[in-house]
């Protein structure tokens, strides 16, 4: 019987002393078999005293549907779901929208085809509409694009609407937006 506690306990000693050794190896980002963990760089900041414009969300106005595969033409720009009335609240000042749309589309075996989701702000396009938001697969399949942006606008009412636009053409499945208007 001695000598079974004298193994159990040589046994725990070595679990010990190993689950120790792989413990410090991982705090010295070294692993066990030798290899090194790379390490995230640090960066000298100034912190300047005066804060950021904070801004406050005033509401919030989601669109979501589907358009069931609906085509859309190559090369137009195409409204997608209906237009939104938000308000900037306020006798003054201003506001920010930030949306946030993600369209999703494909059904097509074309290549290369290469779309853009925008956001349009009473009739007229927001930054970034010339930019590509993605490109739809061509294997029939379906993927989301997404093109999220902010713009400054004056207190008021305000229309908003996700517009797409494909190279190439192609089917429409759900569509989502959300606005979100924020005070400074």
């Amino acid at each position: 019987m001695n000598r079974l506690i004298k193994i159990v306990l040589l046994m725990g000693l070595a679990v010990v002393i190993f689950g120790t050794y792989r413990y410090v190896s991982a705090q010295d980002g070294h692993s066990a078999r030798g290899g090194s963990t790379p390490s995230a760089p640090t960066f000298h900041v100034d912190i300047p005293e005066t804060l950021s414009t904070k801004h406050a969300l005033q509401g919030t106005y989601i669109n979501s549907g589907s358009l069931n595969g609906e085509s859309v033409s190559a090369g137009l720009f195409t409204p997608i779901g209906p237009q939104l009335t938000v308000l900037c609240p306020g006798t003054g000042g201003t506001c920010t929208i930030s949306a946030d749309m993600w369209i999703e589309n494909g059904g097509t075996s074309d290549t290369s085809n290469l779309n853009r989701v925008c956001l349009y702000v009473d009739g007229a396009p927001a930054a970034n509409c010339d930019f590509y938001a993605g490109e739809t697969l061509s294997d029939l399949g379906f993927e989301n694009s997404t093109n999220p942006t902010s713009l400054t606008v004056t207190h008021g009412n305000h229309t908003v609407q996700t517009y797409f636009w494909s190279q190439f053409g192609t089917a429409v499945g759900h569509y989502h937006s959300n606005y979100n208007v924020f005070k400074p």
